[in-house]
């Protein structure tokens, strides 16, 4: 793997851990794309809609988010933070393709 290679698979990592720890920090549990993907754009990690909704679909796959496909109606899709995302999100629980929090434990 080349080095611009390994770099954006670990950059794709650390947007899916923002990922769900924003939604980890809302209320709910839960966001747009839109608004996950302004929020992570204020975080520079510069993404299109279309990006965002690649690592929503992504997650689901993963049972770290539920979605809820609105986008025939409003042009939306809304994600909802899983037990197993939450987990995830707060370095309780690990899976590939998300990077890990080092929570100080061995």
């Amino acid at each position: 793997m080349s080095l611009a290679a390994a770099a954006a698979a670990k950059l794709l990592t650390i947007q899916r851990l923002a990922v769900l720890q924003l939604l980890a920090d809302q209320p709910s549990g839960s966001a747009n794309d839109a608004s996950l993907c302004e929020a992570l754009n204020a975080l520079e990690h510069i993404v299109s809609r279309d990006r965002m909704r690649e690592l929503l679909f992504w997650l689901q796959g993963q049972g770290a988010v539920h979605l809820l496909d609105r986008r025939m109606e409003s042009g939306l899709v809304v994600a909802t933070l899983t037990e197993r995302g939450h987990d995830i999100a707060r370095g309780r629980s690990r899976i590939a393709g998300v990077a890990a929090i080092d929570t100080g434990e061995d």
